[in-house]
């Protein structure tokens, strides 16, 4: 997909998401995006609460989607790829590659996959969770790489030599270097936010050794130099700097809000991430958020997770026979509280948001033979729009919360952004560029090599209408549930 642009020239930078389902990537200038292009791949999931993908699926989807991103660009512009100047990188975590070397023994353990879940929970009682929280500044459960690691790979350490997330092997493929920045660090679940270190006890705790770890860099510096090999994979000049990049939230919040306090970014994909910016360790009382370290040194993220939201969009509109994005359209036809249906959208065997409880499961309450298609779309949406709200209010009682930027599949749909800024009870503004973790990491090449930024893409405002506030009471009384944390 092309961008406004009128003419060839560069330089450019090339911004490569992982993404949970996709790698994208998009080349952009300092004057914004000239071309994206992507491609997908499998994810496994055998047994319940499975979900696998194996990395060589990674690196060929990377350059099917730089292949898709040159059918963009070639008709105007045959030889962009030698205005490629930098690399920037993102990805989907926590996820879990072991290597031997630079190979993957096996498939990697996504960030969905939930079999370590319970197993994790049975190995730490509140007050442990809370003092890793502090120091961490993650509400740990099974997801985490440290936990992956001892539930599915203690019996084989041995074999290993070192353990890598996603965008992380992603370097080490490009450049040859074991490489970390700290937002991604954090999802290790062994990273110590007071020190910028991997914490040698937290690794014993959960079997690792520290020279399994990688080194860890700022995010936007540079990791190594793409090597010969890929480069000539990519039709791309080797030796051009690679950055250390970060996890695809932050990304995707420095592309939508830049750095800006009172900000909060929503982005819905696969899942839905809430994040926000702040100046310093900022722990929840009741470790319900996230915070994790952001795109640049001295800032962080409170980042609040919505699980399955997208997949589960997906997946009730295949049950409900509707085509890709019917079910906005079918949920316009309903009325706000769906005829009494509420629909807790727990599908993901279990929840992070505010609640973090791996027990959660989805339920549609209030159904009678008079409901509707439309009613059920409905009562889907508002239900992941009411966990949304209940992330804000979280995130407020700390920090005030005064503009909100929303990317992802909503925002195709006029009637279901009005739908959320109804029950958020705030303006929406939605994000009107290209994927904003891959324009994230795309910033990041333009900073890493001294090149200025693009505007942000954000459009008007949608303001709140209809009144929300006794269905939301209403949906909380209905789903209530216990937190673990």
């Amino acid at each position: 997909m092309l961008a406004d642009w009128t003419g060839s020239g560069g330089p450019l930078v090339l911004g490569i998401d992982l993404g949970t389902s996709a790698v994208k990537v998009i080349a952009a200038s300092p004057t914004g995006v000239v071309g994206t292009g992507t491609s997908s791949y499998p994810t496994f999931s055998p047994q319940p609460q499975q979900a696998e993908q194996d990395p060589a699926d990674w690196m060929r989807a990377l350059y099917e989607a730089v292949i898709d991103l040159d059918r963009v660009l070639a008709p105007t512009w045959p030889a962009w790829r030698n205005a490629v100047e930098a690399i920037g990188l993102a990805g989907q975590l926590p996820t879990l590659v072991c290597l031997r070397g630079k190979a993957a023994l096996g498939r990697a353990i996504t960030w969905k996959d939930a079999r370590a879940d319970h197993a994790t929970a049975a190995l730490l009682n509140s007050t442990l969770r809370r003092a890793i929280y502090e120091q961490t500044g993650m509400p740990l459960d099974g997801r985490y790489l440290g936990p992956m690691f001892h539930h599915h790979w203690l019996e084989r350490r041995a074999e290993i030599t070192a353990i890598l997330s996603a965008k992380d092997y992603l370097v080490l493929q490009l450049t040859g270097e074991r490489v970390t920045d700290p937002s991604t660090a954090a999802g290790y679940g062994v990273f110590d936010l007071h020190t910028n270190r991997f914490s040698e006890p937290l690794c014993e705790r959960w079997g690792l050794r520290p020279d399994m770890l990688p080194v860890v860099r700022p995010a936007h510096c540079p990791a190594g130099a793409l090597e010969s090999t890929v480069a000539a994979a990519l039709g791309l000049r080797a030796g051009i700097p690679v950055s250390v990049g970060a996890a695809d939230s932050v990304c995707s919040a420095f592309a939508m809000g830049g750095l800006e306090a009172g900000t909060a970014c929503v982005t819905m994909g696969s899942s839905t991430i809430i994040i926000d910016a702040v100046s310093e360790l900022q722990f929840d009382p009741r470790s319900r958020y996230l915070l994790t370290p952001h795109v640049l040194p001295g800032c962080y993220g409170r980042e609040m997770d919505l699980l399955a939201t997208g997949t589960g969009y997906g997946w009730l509109s295949e049950l409900l026979g509707l085509a890709p994005g019917l079910l906005d359209q079918r949920a316009a036809e309903s009325s706000p509280g769906a005829r009494g249906l509420v629909f807790a959208p727990y599908l993901a065997g279990g929840e992070q948001g505010a609640l973090w409880n791996p027990d959660l499961r989805g339920s549609l309450s209030g159904l009678t033979l008079h409901h509707t298609i439309s009613d059920v779309a409905r009562a889907f949406l508002e239900g992941v729009g009411f966990e949304i709200r209940r992330c804000l209010e979280v995130l407020a009682q700390s920090a005030s919360v005064n503009n909100l930027v929303v990317a992802g599949h909503l925002t195709e749909r006029r009637t279901s952004v009005q739908m959320l800024a109804d029950i958020l009870n705030r303006p929406v503004q939605t994000y009107s560029g290209e994927s904003p973790a891959a324009l994230g990491a795309a910033l990041g090449a333009l900073q890493m090599i001294s090149l200025p930024l693009p505007a942000r893409a954000c459009g008007t405002a949608v303001l709140p209408g209809a009144n929300y506030d006794a269905l939301y009471n209403n949906y909380l009384t209905r789903t209530h549930v216990d937190t673990v944390v």
